[in-house]
């Protein structure tokens, strides 16, 4: 049961490598990835699938997340997050959407925005 939660727990650390991207990523730690994440997942408006985090200043982050939103479409969630108080908060007004739709035939992306 021990080894279990051990890997659990470190796996979780080990995820957290390399996520932030950004000429300010070495200042982004591990718990700011945390509360970034947890801020994104309680905004409404976007998807919670986190593919990209960029740190462009330190308490200033762009974000990407994804959705299936069909099946032969996906929907992109570019946005910013800003840390304030200590704490991270998305800036609904600059989330961006654009919408992806794939061609079956050639099973390449066409998109349009």
């Amino acid at each position: 049961m021990a080894s279990i939660v051990a890997f659990v727990v470190g796996s979780g650390l080990s995820a957290v490598a390399g996520e932030v991207s950004g000429p300010f990523a070495n200042q982004v730690s591990p718990s700011d990835v945390a509360q970034i994440k947890a801020a994104v997942s309680k905004e409404r408006s976007v998807s919670h699938n986190v593919k990209k985090i960029e740190a462009v200043r330190p308490n200033k982050v762009a974000i990407q997340t994804t959705a299936r939103t069909a099946v032969d479409e996906d929907t992109t969630y570019d946005f910013i997050a800003y840390k304030r108080s200590g704490g991270w908060q998305i800036d609904p007004d600059s989330i961006q959407i654009s919408i992806e739709k794939r061609d079956f035939r050639t099973h390449g992306p066409d998109i349009i925005r």
